[in-house]
């Protein structure tokens, strides 16, 4: 019988209206109906500004979600935005603090509809609180259909109702009511601004389904801006009817001003129709954050950020049981802690973090220039938008009060913490915000660059064939350099005087300069000698390099000081300080090269490295081994993710003959060292860790000092490093001295 082939395919079945009311439904909640008369007693009619501002911020910030969304539409919202621009320690932190933005939004709907409930029957509104939010937990645990029928057909009642309360309200205001509309002076109308923006935060939850929706490049743009407009007209709606029908002096009274005014609209139907509004909008809002309680646990769990138990369906119910219960235990343990103007802003200040984090990352993106990153729609006027969605936010923090930061700082350092502990070394993805602002990409095929200008320091006669050979392989362009060390006492020109009257006479000299020009001559090189005198070798070689624009330095490994890790030596000043590429060769260059190992770790270092692999490959014929090193107690799809990576990375090369392993050991260093033994040159890439102490990593370290073949350490120059700031100190001291 064939084979049949199967497929897995997640179906993309959520229409334009169908995504217009999930995220009217997250923004359209308890906010309307609790917001109202807090904001107008912390700000007067000057609240009406609050709400434009919070709009404006928000519109702002949609328009970047948008963008985010087309362009990498997949579960995890503002969590997977952050993360894949600025990595994976920074979006543990947004992907907590949107966690708990979504639950104390809950609790804020928890104690709003206890509020409001006392209106009709007078229980103490922790009783209803707590009961209310056991209520939906069971619900939601159990995965009942309703849930989310339930959510829609509130989201269609209640825009409905508003519209028709707007609408009559409008005939009922009173101009007089509008003034003064600074009372409280412009510092409380930022203020009231953050604390309203908890109304609009469902954005962010929106995006986290942007890869369920049918025809995206169509309609998200849609979809996601007419929710958000239409929610801004709503509650700008809302607070001229609330403010124009009732004077500020009873407005700031009143535990439900709609229901009031429903009152004076229709009568007692008017009220009730209002009251059970408001419930079900209270409800509406603590449902939608037990309901998506696990899109941020399971986006976070995917990358190994936490732990995968918390994400297990239940075998019965197909629920994220764990995710769901957490969510609302801790909803209820709020609200037993909080009053709801500090929930609001304890939410709104997570939010607001969320928003310049995610304005941030269209603006990395775009620097970035990745090749995966294709979005459908583009924001526009950028980088305006951006300017405009970060100021406001920046505006609006400092006005949380010292128990929101403090609180919001506290999650944010548990976040640091969990992801250096948990997540470093194995979270996806493995890049950080500094990798996605260098702009310059490692070469992928051999033939990317055409003209590669090649720099040879020479300091010892036994290591200067060596070097000038593998610069052969290596470069179109060769620069050789010599250094003369010259005493302090004596001055340059004078040095050089004195060694040009006896320059035919010196053996090493004109012995490494035969050799060069020989070496060269035979491959046809582009070619530049330079005797340079200094009284530092280091700072020389430095100058040259700069001064040639070399993409590469070739330096031998030197046997007086080893490398030291700390301190010391000429290599490890140029290693410290330079602003090309570095390669150290570490013994001999073999005469005739048949293989190479290249342990490859998918860092920039070690795609350099195969990359150097590769021009030597061509130029000798030798075949390249590409090494990946696992750990034996991974999972079956990261396996699988490994082993697709490198056969991708190979299949990219068709100029030369590469051959991969993956080997299953707990120790990286002695599976690179066994595997060593069978080649003969091994070329290992250096840590890719910005700012540690040490030059070397440990694993290069290890390696060098334990294997016997010839060893190449490739070293690529990057800006935003330990290196690259001393480079930039080291240039900044010689301009200075100048």
């Amino acid at each position: 019988m064939a084979q049949i082939k199967t497929e897995n395919r997640l179906e993309r079945t959520l229409g334009l209206f169908t995504v217009y009311a999930i995220g009217t439904g997250t923004m359209i909640g308890a906010g309307i109906f609790v917001l109202p008369s807090i904001a107008i007693a912390n700000a007067g009619a000057g609240a009406i500004l609050s709400f434009i501002l919070a709009s404006v911020i928000t519109i702002a910030t949609t328009l970047s979600v948008t963008e985010l969304a087309t362009g990498m539409p997949r579960s995890g919202g503002g969590y997977y935005f952050v993360s894949r621009a600025m990595g994976p320690g920074i979006g543990t932190v947004i992907g907590l603090g949107e966690y708990f933005s979504l639950v104390f939004k809950g609790a804020f709907a928890l104690v709003g509809m206890a509020e409001i409930f006392r209106v009709i029957l007078p229980v103490p509104s922790l009783v209803i609180a707590v009961f209310g939010g056991l209520i939906l937990l069971a619900i939601n645990y159990r995965g009942a259909e309703a849930s989310g029928i339930l959510q829609n057909g509130i989201v269609v009642g209640l825009v409905l109702i508003l519209v028709v309360f707007i609408t009559l309200g409008l005939f009922m205001t009173e101009p007089a009511n509008y003034f003064p509309i600074v009372r409280f002076g412009f510092g409380s109308i930022l203020s009231t601004s953050g604390l309203v923006l908890m109304a609009y935060l469902g954005i962010t939850q929106l995006a986290a389904i942007s890869e369920e929706v049918r025809n995206p490049a169509k309609n998200i743009p849609i979809a996601f801006l007419g929710s958000v407009i239409t929610i801004s007209i709503l509650y700008l709606g809302i607070m001229l009817v609330v403010i124009g029908v009732i004077p500020f002096e009873n407005v700031i009274t009143m535990e439900n001003p709609l229901a009031y005014i429903g009152t004076a609209m229709i009568g007692r139907v008017g009220f009730y129709i209002m009251i059970i509004a408001g419930l079900f909008a209270t409800v509406s809002t603590a449902n939608a954050a037990i309901l998506s309680s696990s899109r941020y646990p399971f986006a976070m769990s995917r990358d190994n950020l936490i732990f995968r138990w918390l994400v297990v369906i239940h075998p019965k119910h197909g629920t994220p049981h764990r995710a769901i219960v957490v969510t609302g235990l801790t909803m209820i343990l709020l609200v037993t802690f909080f009053n709801v103007e500090a929930l609001a802003r304890l939410g709104s200040t997570f939010g607001i973090i969320a928003f310049v984090l995610i304005n941030i990352a269209i603006l990395v993106f775009r620097h970035a220039k990745r090749d995966w990153y294709q979005p459908t729609f583009k924001v526009p006027l950028f980088p305006i938008t951006q300017i405009i969605g970060i100021i406001g936010c920046l505006l609006l923090l400092p006005q949380q009060g010292t128990l929101a930061l403090v609180f919001t700082a506290i999650i944010a350092l548990v976040g640091i913490i969990w992801f250096v502990i948990y997540g470093r070394g194995k979270a996806i993805p493995d890049y950080n915000l500094l990798d996605m602002l260098e702009r310059e990409k490692v070469p992928v095929r051999v033939k990317d660059i055409q003209d590669k200008r090649v720099l040879i320091a020479i300091s010892n006669i036994e290591q200067e064939d060596d070097l000038i050979r593998l610069g052969n392989h290596l470069g179109d362009r060769l620069i050789g350099l010599h250094v003369n060390k010259v005493p302090l006492q004596t001055s340059l020109r004078e040095a050089r005087e004195d060694y040009l009257c006896c320059v035919k006479e010196d053996a090493f000299y004109n012995k490494i300069k035969e050799e060069f020009e020989k070496e060269v001559d035979s491959k046809d090189k582009k070619q530049k000698f330079l005797e340079v005198f200094s009284h530092d070798v280091a700072v020389a070689i430095l100058n040259e390099a700069e001064q040639e624009k070399a993409d590469l330095i070739i330096m031998g490994w030197q046997r007086d000081k080893r490398l030291h890790q700390w301190f010391g030596s000429v290599t490890n000043h140029v290693l410290s300080y330079a602003k090309s590429h570095i390669a150290i060769l570490k013994g001999f260059f073999p005469e005739e090269i048949n293989k190479i190992l290249v342990p490859y770790g998918g860092g920039d270092n070690s795609r350099y490295a195969f990359y150097l692999a590769k021009r030597l490959a061509l130029s000798t014929g030798a075949t390249i081994k590409l090494l990946r090193v696992i750990n034996p107690d991974l999972d079956e799809e990261k396996r699988k993710e490994f082993k697709d990576e490198i056969i991708k990375v190979i299949d990219d090369e068709k100029e030369c003959q590469i051959e991969h392993e993956i080997k299953e050991r707990y120790s990286r260093t002695d599976a690179i060292i066994d595997a060593a033994a069978e080649v003969d040159l091994l070329i290992l890439g250096d840590s890719n860790e910005r700012f540690r102490l040490s030059l070397l990593g440990n694993v290069t370290w290890r390696i060098s000092n334990n294997t016997k073949i010839p060893l190449l350490i490739v070293k690529r120059y990057r800006p935003l490093t330990k290196g690259g700031v001393m480079a930039f100190w080291q240039k900044w001291k010689v301009n200075k001295s100048l």
